[in-house]
């Protein structure tokens, strides 16, 4: 596989993002889009990564290959601590994509972040997910038995 670029997303990627979260959401049972997609404009979406890019409470990185979004990191804040949503398209999966993606997002949360701590939800029969941000120091703190079990997972964050 050619090298992924793992970087933080620009207003440029807009559209592309918007065209990520779209085929996100018709092929992923695993990453919900919260908004109606189809109401928010490349240009609403341009705006609203010129506001994440100033703070330092949330964040948006991308893993691009070869000039096409393939996945997405998200970290909203609520009360100092910050939610983890993570995604990279099917046919790019098991690639470390993932892994990029979250030591960038562990890497920001810890150095420039004003987070406390990171949570994310991930169903428990994703054993990889799972896996994943275990190897990244995420704790399960709940187990949620829904339609489908999930558990809560969450970092502290080491501040330098």
């Amino acid at each position: 596989m050619a090298e992924v670029d793992i970087r933080v997303a620009e207003p440029t990627d807009a559209q592309n993002i918007l065209t990520l979260l779209h085929q996100l959401d018709t092929e992923s049972d695993t990453f919900l889009v919260d908004a109606d997609l189809s109401q928010i404009t490349a240009e609403m979406e341009a705006h609203q990564i010129e506001l994440i890019n100033q703070t330092r409470t949330n964040f948006l990185g991308v893993a691009e290959y070869d000039g096409q979004l393939i996945g997405v990191v998200t970290v909203d804040e609520v009360d100092q601590t910050g939610e983890v949503g993570i995604a990279v398209l099917n046919e790019f999966q098991q690639n470390r994509i993932a892994t990029a993606l979250l030591d960038m997002t562990v890497d920001w949360a810890e150095n420039y972040s004003q987070l406390t701590d990171l949570i994310l939800s991930v169903y428990v029969d994703n054993i990889a997910a799972v896996k994943l941000y275990s190897n990244f120091e995420f704790e399960v703190t709940k187990t949620l038995n829904e339609n489908r079990a999930q558990y809560q997972m969450k970092r502290q964050l080491k501040k330098a």
